[in-house]
Parts: structure tokens; C-alpha cells; sequence
């Protein structure tokens, strides 16, 4: 269950990302997404027991992350 992420993420083809593609994207531990996503940092859609987080939700922390830098 080792799936690799693709070399080129896009945030343009898809509307949702897994927590281990947005932590590749971000170059972090799936840990790190998930702190995040405990302390209100970053929302995103549960399907059951799937956690799901969308592009524009990965563009929003970007921007937040960005001007706070």
C-alpha cells in the first residue's frame, strides 16, 4: 500500500488530495498534516474514515503560509 505520489502534482487537475500526497507536496511528514489539521489549520472533508483536502484549501495554507514568512 505503498503508493507513490506522482512526480507532478497539479492543483489544477484535481479537486482532492490525500494527507501522504499533501504532505509530499509540501515536503513534510503526513504527522506534520495532520497537526495541522488538529490545530484548525487546515480544514478538510472526511468521508467516513477517509480525510480528504482540497486544492483550494492547499492554496489557501500556501497563501496563509506565505505571508507570514
Amino acid at each position: 500500500m505503498n503508493e507513490k505520489v506522482p512526480a507532478v502534482f497539479s492543483l489544477t487537475t484535481r479537486r482532492y488530495f490525500r494527507v501522504d500526497e499533501v504532505a509530499r507536496y509540501f515536503s513534510v511528514s503526513d504527522r506534520t498534516i495532520y497537526r495541522l489539521i488538529d490545530m484548525g489549520d487546515l480544514k478538510v472533508v472526511r468521508l467516513r474514515d477517509c480525510i480528504r483536502i482540497s486544492a483550494d484549501e492547499i492554496r489557501n495554507l500556501e497563501e496563509r503560509q506565505r505571508d507570514d514568512f
